[in-house]
């Protein structure tokens, strides 16, 4: 089973193809391409009003020493770090919602999974996730680039995320 260094590294390969200083036309950042809410979610951002449009141009807090949106794309080691914090946070999101509940049932022939829901979530958070589980794959929301939660749900099932999911 593939574990959580492999889901992390193909999730970042998928999302940037690896590249810690990826801004993509959209505002995300970094080899996870993290937005202004994650960052918040964080701790390394904060923003005057519930806008989260990407636009960086909120007050970075210092946090291990990102102080900007430069400093954060130039730092491997915290972007590494801000994804395990956003992972662990977007898994208390998932059971706040009750998509920890699906884990082991089939969805148009997908077993759900842990790092399936997490990697949906990534995508576009735990509300599309649980959407999708709750309609039985019915709501399938989709990002800007058109992936689809499903897409990812599949994608990334089956890896042994259990550091995460506690």
């Amino acid at each position: 089973m593939k574990n959580l260094q492999d889901f992390l590294n193909d999730l970042g390969s998928r999302e940037s193809g690896g590249n810690y200083k990826a801004l993509n036309k959209y505002g995300y950042a970094g080899k996870y391409q993290m937005g202004e809410a994650a960052l918040i979610d964080c701790g390394y951002y904060k923003k005057q009003n519930r806008i989260y449009n990407n636009d960086w141009k909120g007050t970075f807090t210092g946090k291990d020493g990102i102080f900007s949106i430069t400093d954060f794309l130039n730092n491997p080691r915290v972007q590494e770090k801000a994804q395990i914090i956003f992972k662990k946070r977007q898994w208390q999101y998932l059971k706040a919602v009750g998509a920890d509940k699906y884990i082991g049932k089939i969805i148009n022939g997908i077993t759900i999974t842990a790092s399936g829901i997490l990697a949906g979530a990534h995508l576009k958070g735990a509300g599309s996730v649980s959407a999708y589980l709750k309609s039985e794959g019915k709501i399938n929301d989709k990002d800007a680039f058109g992936t689809s939660v499903e897409t990812y749900i599949k994608m990334f099932a089956g890896y042994d995320v259990s550091a995460i999911c506690i």
